[in-house]
C-alpha cells in the first residue's frame, strides 16, 4: 500500500479497492510515517460541498458526508465566497451568558 501510495496512486483509490474509509487508509500510511500529499478538493467535491452547506447542513455534517478533512472543506468553500457560519454551539453559548 505504501509503495502504491508513494507512486502516486491516492489514498482514495486505495480506500475503494479495501473497502475502507480514506481516513484509514491515510492512518496507515501516517503510522508508517509515510508523508501524506494534501488532499484538496475537486471541483466537483467543492460545488457539493457550497451546495450542502447552504442547504444548511453544518461544516461537521458536510464533510462527514464527502469523507473529507474539515478544515479542507472549509477553506476550500471560502475560496468560492462562502461566508462561513459561526458554529451553533457558540451562538448558543453566548445567548445562556
Amino acid at each position: 500500500m505504501a509503495a502504491r501510495y508513494e507512486a502516486g496512486e491516492t489514498s482514495t483509490a486505495l480506500a475503494v479497492e479495501h473497502g475502507v474509509a480514506k481516513s484509514t487508509i491515510l492512518g496507515i500510511l501516517r503510522a508508517n510515517n509515510i508523508v501524506v500529499r494534501r488532499q484538496p478538493l475537486t471541483a466537483s467535491q467543492v460545488s457539493e460541498a457550497v451546495r450542502l452547506y447552504e442547504s444548511g447542513l453544518s461544516l461537521s455534517q458536510v464533510s462527514e458526508a464527502l469523507t473529507v478533512n474539515q478544515e479542507t472543506m472549509r477553506v476550500a468553500i471560502s475560496k468560492v465566497g462562502v461566508t462561513v457560519r459561526a458554529p451553533r454551539g457558540r451562538e448558543q453559548r453566548r445567548m445562556i451568558e
